[in-house]
């Protein structure tokens, strides 16, 4: 197995070029862990979803929540909290809308920071190329989102808010503006990548020096900051989201 996954490391990385001479890449150690705990996240996930199905396509159709503790409920009351946290940001009708977005990334962000508890594996988490793509697909999806809501009105926001006869303010604001905007992606990403890493790393070396009893309280911890830390990056993705939804007051 260890040799099959060297072919399978050294295969990728020739193929992605990153073994080239001169790449800027040579000598980052270029690996696929990463993306295998993406893919054992997204296949647990998959399980999630089939369980969750198979609860509503009862009788009650999902009206009753499931009785018995298991996948379906823990699932049902992890969406459950993801949407009601969105309708308290961007209302019913909006928080409905974005739900599979905000629900399966508040899911799959959750189950790849939980992996770091899990000896043996790595979170797809604690690297900053794993938390960038989400936290660019948050920055696409709100500013699309912008604009079809607001129509090319929502790019006006750029500019700061109306102030009558000083429209010579407005080449200020939009510097500003575009910087800020640039920097959510990235302090998204950031935040996500330190606190994992910080995380998994003290896990990691308690448990080495000290491997029995004394890691659990690290554990229990660790827990801890594998729900804050999806629940900072759902609810600021929300609110991304939710003002960029809401009709300008003042353009």
């Amino acid at each position: 197995m260890p040799d099959f996954w060297a072919q399978l490391e050294h295969g990728a990385a020739e193929h992605l070029g990153r073994e080239t001479k001169f790449m800027m890449f040579q000598g980052t150690h270029f690996t696929l862990t990463h993306v295998a705990g993406a893919l054992l996240a997204f296949i647990f996930i998959l399980i999630l979803a089939s369980r969750y199905r198979a609860s509503i396509a009862g009788p009650d159709k999902g009206v009753v929540p499931p009785r018995k503790f298991g996948l379906a409920a823990m699932t049902d009351g992890f969406i459950g909290a993801v949407y009601n946290l969105s309708v308290d940001v961007m209302g019913e009708k909006n928080a409905r809308k974005y739900l599979p977005l905000t629900g399966t990334l508040a899911l799959f962000i959750f189950v790849c920071n939980i992996q770091g508890l899990i000896p043996g594996l790595i979170p797809p988490t604690d690297t900053l190329k794993t938390n960038l793509v989400f936290a660019l697909i948050v920055f696409l999806v709100y500013n699309v989102a912008g604009v079809i809501n607001n129509g090319l009105g929502y790019l006006a926001h750029f500019l700061g808010p109306k102030i009558g006869g000083f429209p010579w303010l407005f080449p200020l604001f939009l510097p500003i503006e575009i910087v800020s905007h640039l920097a959510r992606p990235v302090s998204l990403s950031l935040r996500l990548t330190g606190n994992i890493v910080a995380d998994h790393k003290v896990v990691a070396v308690v448990a080495m020096m000290v491997p029995l009893l004394v890691p659990l309280p690290f554990l229990l911890l660790g827990t801890v900051v594998a729900i804050v830390q999806t629940l900072v990056f759902t609810l600021l993705a929300i609110i991304y989201i939710g003002l960029a939804v809401e009709h300008a007051e003042d353009h």
